[in-house]
């Protein structure tokens, strides 16, 4: 006996596959919703605590963020450190669009001068291998995800994942790459801080 949460592939796929001038009957529509959610019961699992407090961590970051917005100014934009919101710069940034046709990384200058060197960056795929002796390294996440393989002085290794709103800066003489996992580029601010010699 078929129950009304039972729905085989074959029907769902006929339902989805119906040409658009003909919309599915309410009642196809109740025995898809319903046996999605029985599918979703049956085979949920509990996210791990260290995901689940993560997720939970990004919401609030966010949250606060939002109710922290400030208007950026292209001609006068602070220093990247680990209280920067994304959402304003995402703001005042919003305009800059890579060319479709870049290889693999674009850099879009928004300012150079005598303390930084600050930049819109796309990459495709990843960032080769690199070490600064000269200046700090920071890059904040506006779209996109990423790995960064990060190898300090004494040559202990780590792996730091940044997603959207995500902030990092290489410390002095950490060897580091960085490789896409979004499947779009992924977009970021890069600020190149230089030391005094």
């Amino acid at each position: 006996m078929k129950k009304r949460s039972d729905i085989s592939r074959t029907e769902i796929k006929d339902w989805l596959t119906k040409s658009a001038n003909q919309s599915p009957l309410p009642q196809d529509v109740m025995e898809a919703e319903d046996a999605l959610i029985a599918y979703v019961e049956a085979h949920s699992v509990a996210p791990p605590v260290f995901l689940r407090d993560k997720i939970m961590s990004k919401i609030s970051q966010l949250n606060g963020q939002n109710a922290q917005r400030q208007k950026l100014q292209l001609d006068n934009l602070p220093m990247l450190d680990d209280n920067t919101n994304w959402l304003d710069w995402e703001d005042v940034v919003a305009g800059i669009e890579a060319p479709t046709d870049f290889e693999d990384i674009y850099l879009h200058s928004i300012e150079t001068n005598d303390k930084r060197e600050l930049f819109v960056a796309w990459v495709k795929e990843m960032v080769p291998e690199e070490v600064h002796y000269d200046l700090l390294e920071s890059f904040l996440i506006l779209e996109g995800s990423c790995e960064c393989h990060i190898t300090n002085e004494k040559g202990e290794t780590r792996i730091v994942r940044l997603g959207q709103g995500d902030h990092i800066t290489m410390q002095l003489g950490e060897t580091h790459d960085i490789i896409i996992t979004s499947l779009k580029p992924a977009k970021a601010i890069l600020e190149w801080r230089k030391l005094a010699a």
